[in-house]
């Protein structure tokens, strides 16, 4: 065992998110600008969504057996919060 921290190893998972990130830009363009963040006093969409996409990643991983896709996972961690950060930048602001 090292004696190195767990933020010894942020610049690698940073590098990784990034090319992830890259590659759903791609992929996706801007929709995280699009989608509501609460649709309701009663529903908080941007909860829901993130939360219904972990589930779906942890099914898969259970009964697929299909890896985690944890950068994905951080990934939408980082949407929601730049999201919150920035609502500026949403179509529904």
């Amino acid at each position: 065992m090292t004696d190195k921290t767990l933020l010894d190893y942020l610049p690698e998972t940073i590098e990784k998110l990034t090319e992830q990130m890259e590659k759903d830009q791609e992929r996706w363009g801007d929709t995280w600008k699009h989608r509501p963040v609460k649709e309701n006093e009663e529903w908080d969409a941007q909860e829901e969504r993130a939360f219904s996409r972990f589930i779906d990643y942890y099914s898969q991983w259970k009964y697929a057996g299909t890896p985690m896709p944890w950068l994905k996972i951080i990934g939408e961690c980082h949407i929601a919060m730049t999201r919150e950060a920035h609502p500026e930048e949403l179509d529904n602001a």
